[in-house]
């Protein structure tokens, strides 16, 4: 790890040198990835880090699970007050735990919580803005971090372009190219303690038809007024 202090956008290891995508069809997720990373496979939940170095404290991290055997129904946003009381209470459980942003956020059927926070790790101030996405009853928690702070500061830009990539769908196969054994990205974790793929795939039918139902009725008090 560099011990660099300097201004962190001046730090070289800010470039990317090619982009590789990270292909999940298990959990039908896809997003790119800075090609000379390093990949880490968690062990205890079913996941991935990727490092600029060796050190995976610093990285970009997602995991995914299924709610299904604990919920009936799609998280909602009623559901988010309640949610982030239990994930505020989990943070604080962290050494010097401090969260400096909060809000809600919502990307494609997805609706979750965003936080910056800050806490020690490792005897080091760390840096992570993490992302909680809720897409039917599948939760992916989704942040960059950096220990120290310097780190982050260097890699920001490159977290936040790995989540604008990100999507609940398999990019390459909207592109026409089907998953093949060296384009796909396959856990390899305890494969004994973690469910590696979900209970049942993400239906958001009953929510296209309550919206075209909503349309349907606009549309006709409109007619009916003019």
């Amino acid at each position: 790890m560099s011990e660099s202090k300097g201004d962190p956008t001046k730090d070289p290891r800010r470039i990317m040198r090619g982009l590789r995508i990270h292909r999940d069809v298990a959990w039908d997720y896809s997003f790119w990835r800075p090609l000379h990373w390093t990949r880490f496979d968690m062990q205890e939940q079913y996941g991935f880090i990727y490092s600029p170095e060796d050190d995976s404290r610093t990285g970009f991290y997602v995991a995914v699970k299924d709610l299904s055997d604990v919920l009936t129904e799609p998280v909602s946003e009623e559901d988010l007050p309640v949610l982030r009381d239990g994930v505020v209470e989990g943070m604080q459980s962290l050494p010097d735990c401090e969260i400096l942003e909060e809000k809600e956020i919502a990307k494609g059927f997805a609706i979750g919580l965003e936080f910056l926070l800050t806490f020690s790790l490792d005897g080091e101030t760390c840096m992570r803005r993490m992302r909680l996405l809720y897409n039917d009853r599948q939760q992916f928690t989704l942040y960059g971090q950096g220990a120290p702070v310097y780190e982050y500061q260097v890699f920001h830009d490159t977290y936040e372009f790995i989540y604008s990539t990100f999507a609940f769908a398999d990019q390459l196969a909207a592109s026409g190219v089907p998953p093949s054994p060296e384009s796909v990205t396959t856990w390899e974790g305890d494969t004994d303690k973690v469910r590696t793929a979900p209970l049942a795939r993400r239906d958001h039918s009953d929510w296209v038809k309550q919206k075209m139902s909503q349309l349907d009725a606009a549309q006709e008090q409109s007619s009916s007024e003019s």
